[in-house]
């Protein structure tokens, strides 16, 4: 076999190998996804988030990564035989404390951003890192103001350029586009 012919040969079994490892390791996702369950882990505090299943990973070539989750804002509890009826009361309560929890989930999608951004080391710098969240509610709760998704992105090179030069919470937080809907 010539020098030529085993050249070739190395090169087209680079390339037949080369798009069966995903530039992106389904380990790498599976970390972030843990990282982002446990962020939404319904601790013992007052009024704790309530996630509905385990957060969702994927690697999009030529776009970047995305992770979707769902949750409610708060643990709202549906009626029930002995609570067959959600008063007026209770309903705007509950609307109180999920707009007040929306600027926290807010936060924290940041922070998982910024987490992936680190974690994600084989993901290339001018793809983008998503989060996206999609809110639970019941449909005796009152929805106003309150998206039923909530999409965040940015550049994972933009994250990590702001990281080094130690930019502020308000400095990333620019950084990244906001989509209510």
């Amino acid at each position: 076999m010539s020098l030529k012919a085993v050249v070739a040969a190395l090169l087209f079994a680079g390339i037949l190998f080369a798009g069966s490892e995903p530039v992106v390791s389904i380990s790498a996702l599976k970390a972030v996804e843990e990282i982002t369950n446990k962020q939404f882990l319904p601790v013992a505090e007052i009024d704790p988030w309530d996630p509905l299943g385990d957060a969702r990973g994927t690697y999009l070539p030529g776009y970047g990564a995305l992770f979707t989750f769902e949750l409610s804002l708060t643990n709202v509890t549906p009626p029930f035989p002995f609570h067959p009826e959600i008063s007026p009361a209770e309903i705007k309560d509950i609307h109180a404390r999920k707009l007040k929890k929306l600027p926290l989930l807010k936060s924290a999608m940041r922070d998982l951003i910024v987490k992936a951004a680190s974690s994600l080391i084989t993901l290339p710098p001018t793809e983008q890192i998503t989060f996206e969240a999609f809110l639970d509610s019941f449909s005796f709760e009152d929805r106003t103001g309150l998206p039923r998704r909530l999409t965040m992105t940015a550049s994972r090179q933009k994250i990590l350029d702001a990281v080094a030069r130690h930019a502020t919470a308000d400095d990333l937080a620019a950084l990244i586009e906001i989509r209510e809907e």
